[in-house]
């Protein structure tokens, strides 16, 4: 069924319409109120049209979100928290209220995670990454999706968001790193632990605000020279790699690393060298604790 014969069908079987709403728009159908011996507040219509608009919004029926953004115009409701958790669960659903013109909505949304769940089908990758830079209040994006679905698309869009502080992209067997990303002005934070990068791109300068940068747990064989460029990095953990050698002058070009986390043959090694060339490390974090 369409959502205009849902639409027909409802305003036929719905009885006369509430004094607030216009005669030309339809009301929505009152939910019935499950029987329970223990007495319950009644459902204010208000409310009750809440629920049922709600009950649109968790359907994967895009349909049926059409009827709920037109009910939620028609009807002025106001929007709580749960209808933004509703739909920025799906990327379809995502998609679909970003094209409505609803600048609350592309405000509301500071952080998001996406999970395995969030795509249904390859295709709305794409479709997904073609309207995240709209997310213009985004700050935190969170990639918890592991190898499942292809994430590189998501990432490069990912510089496009003038806020975005902090980005995850940790567990997704990734073997690098797009360029894209590295056009983000604002990133200051990269979580980029347990994948299979061996090296970073040229284009890492870029990332000009860079203060931490999670490269544990992948297969970095050598320390990436390119690490030089990221005047701004404080946080440096490359530990878990199976690294042959490591150029001290190159972490010295650092000059505001503090903490900086290394395999631990390299940082028993290295470790006076290292100390001389980095006054501002912290070597008295645990992982430069030998003793064990």
């Amino acid at each position: 069924m369409s959502w205009w014969e849902k639409l027909f069908f409802w305003k036929k079987t719905t009885p006369a319409v509430a004094p607030h709403v216009t005669a030309d728009v339809p009301t929505l159908p009152t939910p019935v109120q499950p029987s329970t011996d223990t007495p319950v507040r009644e459902l204010t219509e208000e409310e009750q049209q809440a629920e049922q608009i709600k009950n649109f919004i968790r359907s994967d029926d895009i349909s049926n979100h059409q009827l709920a953004a037109m009910f939620l115009q028609s009807l002025e409701l106001e929007w709580d928290e749960e209808l933004y958790t509703l739909i920025g669960k799906s990327a379809e659903k995502m998609s679909f209220w970003a094209t409505q013109e609803l600048p609350h909505f592309i405000a509301y949304y500071q952080e998001l995670v996406i999970d395995t769940r969030f795509f249904s089908q390859y295709s709305e990758i794409a479709e997904f990454a073609a309207i995240l830079p709209n997310f213009s209040a985004l700050q935190v994006l969170r990639w918890e999706a592991g190898p499942y679905w292809n994430q590189h698309p998501i990432l490069s869009a990912a510089s496009q968001l003038p806020q975005l502080k902090s980005l995850y992209a940790e567990n997704c067997k990734m073997h690098y790193l797009p360029d894209e990303l590295c056009q983000s002005k604002s990133l200051q934070y990269l979580h980029l632990k347990n994948n299979k990068l061996s090296e970073l791109p040229q284009s890492l300068e870029g990332l000009r605000n860079l203060k931490f940068l999670d490269l544990s747990h992948n297969q970095f064989q050598k320390c990436p020279r390119h690490l030089s460029v990221l005047k701004q990095l404080a946080t440096l953990y490359l530990n878990d790699n199976p690294m042959l050698d490591l150029e001290p002058r190159l972490l010295g070009r650092l000059y505001k690393l503090t903490d900086l986390s290394l395999p631990i043959d390299l940082a028993k090694f290295y470790y006076d060298i290292l100390r001389s060339w980095l006054p501002d490390v912290d070597f008295d974090k645990p992982y430069w604790d030998f003793e064990d």
